[in-house]
C-alpha cells in the first residue's frame, strides 16, 4: 500500500521544546523552585489528565493549572511561559511545506485546551500550515501513545491507518502509531527523517 498521509508531532519535531526553560521561567514568576513546580504540574499527573481531555475549555484548564501550581497566572502569562519553552524549527516547516502538494499533512500533539486556543499565537507558522488538520489530544479523551487516538485521527482525515506515516520524537508514541496500523518514525533530525521517508518511497519535494 502506498502512503497518502503524513502526520507530524509538534513539540520535539516541528518545534524544539525546552521544559527546563519553562520551569525556570515559572520559577521566576512564582518564586517556587523548579523541582516543586515539576512535581505539582507534571509529577502529579495534572498535565497528563489535561492532555487527555479532563478540562473542556481553556478557562477551566487555566483555573486548574493555577490551583495545582499554587500561584495565579493570567492567560497572557501562561502563553508567554509556554512560548519560553518553544523554538520554531524553520527547516522542518520548509520540509513539511514541500510535501503538501502530494500528501495529506496533519499534526497530532499531546496538549490541552489552552494550548489549542493559543496555538495561532504560540506557533503561527504551524497553525497556518496545518489549519483544521491540527489535532490536539484533549479533544479525543486520550493521548499518545494510545492506539485509539491514532485510529480516531485517521478517521477524521479519511485515511486508512496503513496509508499514514507518523513522526514523533518519542519511541513509545511511534509504537502506539504502529499498533494502530500506521508507520511510526522516531524523529532524530531533518536529514535522518528525509532518509527514512525516502526509504519508504515518499517523494520528497524541493525546498
Amino acid at each position: 500500500m502506498s502512503y497518502t498521509t503524513i502526520i507530524f508531532d509538534l513539540d520535539g519535531v516541528l518545534s524544539a521544546y525546552d521544559r527546563p526553560a519553562r520551569l525556570a521561567d515559572l520559577s521566576r514568576i512564582t518564586g517556587l523552585d523548579s523541582t516543586t513546580i515539576l512535581d505539582r504540574m507534571w509529577g502529579s499527573g495534572f498535565e497528563d489528565s489535561a492532555d487527555s481531555g479532563e478540562y473542556h475549555d481553556a478557562a477551566s484548564y487555566l483555573s486548574a493549572f493555577n490551583c495545582h501550581l499554587g500561584h495565579q497566572l493570567s492567560r497572557e502569562q501562561w502563553i508567554a511561559n509556554r512560548a519560553a519553552a518553544m523554538q520554531h524549527r524553520p527547516e522542518m516547516h520548509e520540509f513539511a511545506t514541500s510535501l503538501q502538494d502530494r500528501y495529506t499533512l496533519a499534526l497530532l500533539t499531546n496538549n490541552g485546551p489552552l494550548m489549542k486556543a493559543a496555538f495561532d499565537l504560540l506557533a503561527p507558522q504551524t497553525a497556518k500550515l496545518f489549519g483544521d488538520k491540527a489535532f490536539f489530544s484533549c479533544d479525543f479523551g486520550t493521548k499518545k501513545p494510545d492506539s485509539r487516538l491514532f485510529e480516531q485521527v485517521a478517521r477524521r482525515l479519511g485515511s486508512d491507518p496503513r496509508e499514514c506515516i507518523f513522526i514523533d520524537d518519542q519511541q513509545r508514541h511511534c509504537a502506539g502509531a504502529d499498533k494502530a496500523g500506521m508507520t511510526g518514525i522516531r524523529f532524530r533530525g531533518t536529514d535522518d527523517l528525509k532518509s527514512r521517508l525516502t526509504d519508504l518511497g515518499i517523494e520528497l519535494g524541493r525546498i
